[in-house]
């Protein structure tokens, strides 16, 4: 979506720069930033969004390290000491 984002962002400084022409160079450079403006929202937005996703899945990963952590560093429970003294 960050490509589109992308083009929205030269596709609507072209058509503001396009239509504002013949008012002046100055007036079409006005208008080219607002027209970009409009496409550079998008492309904030879908980047914020892509970062919240990223750490997402990031923090899905380290929970799962951690739960495999205390997993192996926790001490075993009473239950497993008494099946291990009852086989023997």
């Amino acid at each position: 979506m960050q490509g589109v984002s992308w083009g929205v962002v030269i596709i609507g400084a072209y058509l503001f720069f396009t239509l504002f022409w013949p008012f002046g160079l100055i007036v079409a450079l006005i208008g080219a930033f607002f027209g970009a403006t409009i496409g550079l929202f998008f492309v904030i937005f879908f980047e914020m969004a892509h970062i919240s996703f990223e750490r997402l899945k990031e923090e899905h990963k380290q929970t799962k390290h951690l739960k495999e952590l205390i997993e192996i560093l926790s001490p075993p429970s009473q239950t497993d000491e008494k099946l291990s003294d009852h086989g023997s």
